[in-house]
C-alpha cells in the first residue's frame, strides 16, 4: 500500500484539523491508542483495520501469497479464494497448501525499478507504465531481470495523487490525472449524458483494499464524527466489519454532508439497515459527548445514560409548556431517591399520569390550560370525570386509574413544596385548590382473586418443550427461562446474575446469589435445589470455555451472544424469543368443570397463550411453595418482599374452595378430650364462615375461642398457650402435623430437662412437660388418626387436599419457639439439556 506520493507511511497521529469548538471537543476525546489501532493518519485519513482485535479484528487470509483479510467469520478464506476453491474439488486442506499466483485488490505497489516512484500498471508487468513501454518498445522486449540492470533504465520522479477526491491512490500516466482504477470508472461514468467530471471527482468512490476504508474527501468536523462514532461502536462491543463502512462514507461523500447530525431520516434517505444503525449510534454517541445533568435537564428529552440509567425520558406529552417544565423539576428532583433499575421506569408512568392531567386541561380549557394561575377545582373534578369515563371504556384499568391519581396527587402536593408555585416559579399563581383531595381518590379495586399463576398442567407442557425453546433462539435464554421456572426471581434479576452467583450455606446447601435491583437490596441469599445448582454449574462451565481469558468476577452467568467479546454483558431481555416459543407450541388445553343439564361436566379447553410470560414464573414459583404449605412468613422471605401482604397477592386460595375445604376440615374437628364434634356438619353459610373468621383465634395447634383472648388476638391467654387444658380450645384435622411436631418437642424437652441441664429446681418443674399433658396430645392424635383410617381413599385424599388449601394460608406467631423445617422441593419437571 502507498501513500501520496508512494514513500513510507507516516507514523499515525492523534492530533488533527482545528476549526469550531465542537470539532476541537471531538478531537480531545478521542482516543489515541484507538487511532493507532486503525493506523490512522491526519494526512493520509484512511482507515486500516487490524489483523487482531476482539471486535474489528481482520485475520490474513491462510491461503499462502494472499495478502487480503478473512472479512466474515465464518468463512475459512477470503471471498476471492473462497470462490476458487468452490470451483475445484479439492479438500479445504489440500487447497490451502496452494500458493496465490495472482493477487489483487492490494492497492498500489511502486515499480520494481529502483528509485521510482509511479505505481505498477499490472502485477504480472511489476513496471509502471513508462517503464512498461520501455521494455515492451524501446529495449525490444528484455527479460525483468536483464532490464532493471540495464544502464538506460533510472528511476522517475511521481506523477502526483489521484485527483479523485475520496482516494489516496498516485496516477499511472500523463493523460489523465487519476489512478488506474478511476480511469476505468471514469471511461463508464462519461457515457451519462450531463455528465460533470468536476462533480464526480468530488463525489466518486474511493479504491480500498479489504482492509481498508476512507475518509478523504469528508469534512473535517464529519470525519472526526465518524471516527467517534466508530470507537463508541468498538467500545460497546459491535463487530464493524469495512465493507459495511465504506458504502456508508461514500454516500455520506455523494450527499455532501457535513455533519452526522444532517442526516435526519437515514432509512428514508435511501441507507440501508446496518448504515442507518451506524448513523443512530454516532448521533447519540455524539449527543452524549460532554452532555452533563445540568445540560441535559433543559431538553424536552432526557437521554437517561447521562444520569446513569438508561433509556430515553420523553416530556412531550405535557402539552402546556409551564407544566412540561414543572414535571422536569420534579423528575430531576426526585431522581437521586430512587437507586434500582426501575427509576426511569417510574419516572415514565408518573409523566404518563400527569399526560391525562395535561390533555384534560387542554380539552376543556378555552385557553388550553396555558396559565397556571387559571387552574382550579373545576379543573380537578373534569380531571377526575376524564379519568371515569377512561375506566368505563376500558382504555384505564381501574388499578391503573387509582395510581395515576395517586401520582398526580402526590406530584401537585410536589410541586408546592419545591415552590414551583412561588412568585417567579414555573407555576406562579397556581391556586390551591388546585389539587387532589382524599374524597377525589377512586376507591381500591375489588381483588379478583384471579392470580396470575398458570395450572400445573400448562407448566408441565412449557418444561417438556424447553428443548424447543433452546432450539428456536439459544441456550442463555432456555436457562434463564428454566432459572426464572425454579427460582421465582424478577427477569432483571437472572439476566444480571454474575459468574460466581453459586455459594453453600455452612450445611452445604447450595445458595443463590443475586441482587434485588427493584428494591436495591443486592447480595440477596435464595436456597435452591440441587438441580437448580447443577444447572448453574452447567452454564459456568459453558461460559468459561467460551471466555477462557476473562476473570470471573467480569463474567456474566448468562452473556451476550453477539456484541460480546469478553463475556462481560447479559442478555438484555428473553422476552421476545419467551413469546415467539411460547406462540410456536401446540393449543395449550387445561381441565374445565362445567355443568351441563345438572350434572358437573370435565371438558378441555385451550389456555390463553397471552397469560406466559417470564414475571408469570414468579407467581407460579409463590404458588407452588404456598401449595405446599410454606409458611406466610417463610414464603416472604423466598420472595423477598418487605410486606407479607405483597407476598399474599402472588398467591390465591379462591373463596369457594377455601369453603369447601373449611367444610371438610370442621367435619373432623376435635375438643381437647379427642371427642368428635360436628360429626354431623354440612355445608356452613356464608354467615358462619364470617363468624367463625371473626370469632375465633389460631393457637399452634387448634383454634381458641375464649373471648378476651380472641379480642387481643391471641396474646392473653391465661394458661399461657397450655391449650390443651382449656375448654375453650378445639383442633381439626388441619392440625395434625402441628400436634405430632409438638409431641415431639414435648418428649424432646423432657429428656433435656431430666438430664444435665443445669437449672434452678422452681424454673425445671415449671417447664416440665407434665404426664397429663403428654398423654392428652397422644390420645388426641390417636383420635385424630383413627377417624382418618376410618375414611374411604377418596374421602381421605379429598381432605388431604382440604388440609393443604386450609394450611396453606396459616401463620401462627404469639411469641413462642418453632423448629425449622426444610423447604419442600417443588422444582417442575423438565427435560434435560444435552
Amino acid at each position: 500500500m502507498t501513500a501520496t506520493p508512494i514513500a513510507a507511511l507516516r507514523e499515525p497521529v492523534a492530533t488533527g484539523p482545528v476549526g469550531d469548538v465542537r470539532l476541537e471537543e471531538i478531537l480531545r476525546a478521542l482516543d489515541p491508542g484507538f487511532l493507532r489501532l486503525l493506523g490512522w493518519d491526519w494526512g493520509r485519513r484512511v482507515i486500516t483495520f487490524p489483523r487482531e482485535h476482539p471486535v474489528i479484528g481482520l485475520p490474513d487470509c491462510p491461503v499462502p501469497n494472499c495478502p487480503l483479510a478473512i472479512t466474515v467469520a465464518t468463512r475459512p478464506m477470503c471471498w476471492g479464494c473462497l470462490q476458487k476453491w468452490r470451483a475445484t474439488e479439492l479438500p479445504l486442506e489440500e487447497f490451502l497448501r496452494i500458493p496465490k499466483a495472482i493477487s489483487k485488490g492490494v492497492g498500489q505497489i511502486p515499480c520494481s525499478v529502483d528509485g521510482c516512484e509511479r505505481p505498477q500498471t499490472t502485477a504480472t508487468a511489476r513496471l509502471c507504465e513508462s517503464h512498461h513501454l520501455q521494455r515492451t518498445q524501446r529495449l525490444g522486449g528484455l527479460g525483468l531481470e536483464e532490464f532493471l540492470v540495464h544502464p538506460k533504465v533510472v528511476g522517475l520522479a511521481g506523477l502526483g495523487p489521484c485527483l479523485v477526491a475520496s482516494c489516496y491512490l498516485d496516477r499511472v500516466g500523463r493523460q489523465y490525472p487519476y489512478c488506474k482504477a478511476h480511469i476505468q470508472r471514469l471511461r463508464t461514468a462519461r457515457e451519462a449524458p450531463g455528465f460533470d467530471e468536476a462533480a464526480w471527482r468530488l463525489t466518486e468512490r474511493a479504491v480500498c483494499s479489504t482492509r481498508e476504508a476512507s475518509l478523504r474527501g469528508l469534512p473535517d468536523r464529519l470525519v472526526a464524527e465518524v471516527l467517534y462514532g466508530l470507537w463508541s461502536r468498538v467500545e460497546s462491543g459491535f463487530k464493524t466489519r469495512p465493507e459495511c463502512l465504506r458504502p456508508l462514507y461514500d454516500r455520506l461523500r455523494a450527499h455532501r454532508i457535513r455533519t452526522v447530525d444532517e442526516v435526519t431520516d437515514p432509512a428514508a434517505a435511501g441507507y440501508s439497515r446496518e448504515q442507518v444503525m451506524m448513523i443512530r449510534a454516532s448521533q447519540v454517541a455524539l449527543r452524549r459527548l460532554n452532555a452533563t445533568p445540568e445540560t441535559e435537564r433543559v431538553k424536552d428529552v432526557w437521554d437517561m445514560t447521562v444520569f446513569g440509567h438508561t433509556g430515553a425520558l420523553p416530556f412531550t406529552s405535557l402539552v402546556q409548556e409551564p407544566l412540561r417544565e414543572a414535571m422536569k423539576v420534579w423528575v430531576y428532583d426526585d431522581l437521586p431517591r430512587r437507586r434500582n433499575k426501575n427509576a426511569v421506569h417510574h419516572a415514565r408512568a408518573v409523566i404518563s399520569a400527569m399526560a391525562l392531567l395535561s390533555e384534560s386541561l387542554r380539552l376543556q380549557r378555552p385557553d388550553r390550560g396555558m396559565a397556571p394561575a387559571e387552574w382550579g377545582r373545576g379543573d380537578i373534578v373534569a380531571f377526575s370525570n376524564r379519568m371515569g369515563h377512561l375506566t368505563a371504556i376500558g382504555k384505564l384499568s381501574a388499578t391503573r386509574r387509582l395510581a395515576f391519581t395517586r401520582f398526580v396527587r402526590r406530584v401537585l402536593l410536589r410541586f408546592r413544596t419545591l415552590g414551583l408555585a412561588a412568585p417567579g416559579g414555573q407555576l406562579e399563581g397556581m391556586p390551591v385548590d388546585f389539587a387532589i383531595w382524599p374524597e377525589d381518590m377512586p376507591d381500591e379495586p375489588e381483588d379478583t382473586e384471579a392470580g396470575r399463576d398458570l395450572p400445573e398442567a400448562v407448566m408441565r407442557e412449557l418444561c417438556a418443550n424447553l428443548d424447543r425453546l433452546q432450539t428456536t433462539s439459544n441456550v442463555e435464554t432456555r436457562v434463564a427461562t428454566e432459572l426464572l421456572i425454579d427460582t421465582g426471581r424478577r427477569p432483571d434479576e437472572v439476566l444480571t446474575l454474575p459468574m460466581d452467583c453459586l455459594e453453600q450455606d455452612p450445611d452445604g446447601s447450595p445458595v443463590l446469589i443475586y441482587d434485588n435491583h427493584k428494591a436495591y437490596r443486592l447480595g440477596r441469599r435464595l436456597p435452591i435445589g440441587g438441580e437448580t445448582a447443577a444447572l448453574i454449574r452447567q452454564q459456568q462451565q459453558r461460559v468459561r470455555e467460551r471466555f477462557p481469558t476473562t476473570e470471573t468476577t467480569r463474567l456474566k452467568l448468562l452473556p451476550r451472544p453477539k456484541t460480546n467479546p469478553e463475556g462481560t454483558k447479559e442478555i438484555k431481555d428473553i422476552s421476545t424469543a419467551h413469546r415467539e416459543w411460547v406462540d410456536s407450541l401446540p393449543d395449550l388445553v387445561i381441565p374445565l368443570v362445567t355443568v351441563e343439564a345438572g350434572t358437573p361436566v370435565t371438558r378441555l379447553v385451550p389456555f390463553d397463550k397471552s397469560r406466559i410470560f417470564p414475571y408469570a414464573y414468579r407467581h407460579c414459583y409463590a404458588q407452588r411453595h404456598a401449595d405446599a404449605g410454606v409458611a406466610p412468613d417463610v414464603l416472604k422471605e423466598l420472595m423477598d418482599h418487605r410486606l407479607i401482604t405483597t407476598t399474599q397477592g402472588y398467591y390465591r386460595v379462591g373463596a369457594e374452595r377455601r369453603r369447601e375445604a373449611v367444610d371438610r376440615v370442621t367435619a373432623l374437628q376435635f375438643d381437647r378430650h379427642g371427642n368428635r364434634v360436628w360429626r354431623t356438619a354440612q355445608s356452613l353459610l356464608d354467615s358462619e364462615h364470617v363468624r367463625r373468621a371473626i370469632g375465633e383465634v389460631a393457637t399452634p395447634y387448634g383454634v381458641c375461642r375464649e373471648p378476651s383472648n380472641v379480642a387481643a388476638g391471641g396474646h392473653a391467654c391465661p394458661l399461657r398457650f397450655r391449650c390443651l387444658g382449656c375448654e375453650h380450645f378445639s383442633t381439626d384435622v388441619s392440625y395434625l402435623p402441628d400436634l405430632q411436631a409438638h409431641l415431639t418437642d414435648l418428649l424432646r424437652s423432657r429428656e433435656r430437662l431430666m438430664s444435665a441441664f443445669e437449672a434452678d429446681d422452681w424454673a425445671r418443674t415449671q417447664a416440665m412437660p407434665t404426664d397429663e399433658e403428654i398423654r392428652r396430645v397422644r390420645r388426641l392424635i390417636d383420635r385424630v388418626t383413627a377417624d382418618l383410617d376410618d375414611l374411604t381413599a377418596e374421602d381421605r385424599a379429598q381432605i388431604e387436599q382440604a388440609v393443604t388449601l386450609v394450611r396453606r394460608g396459616r401463620t401462627v406467631h404469639l411469641g413462642m419457639p418453632r423448629v425449622g423445617q426444610p423447604l419442600p422441593d417443588v422444582r417442575p419437571p423438565r427435560t434435560h439439556l444435552p
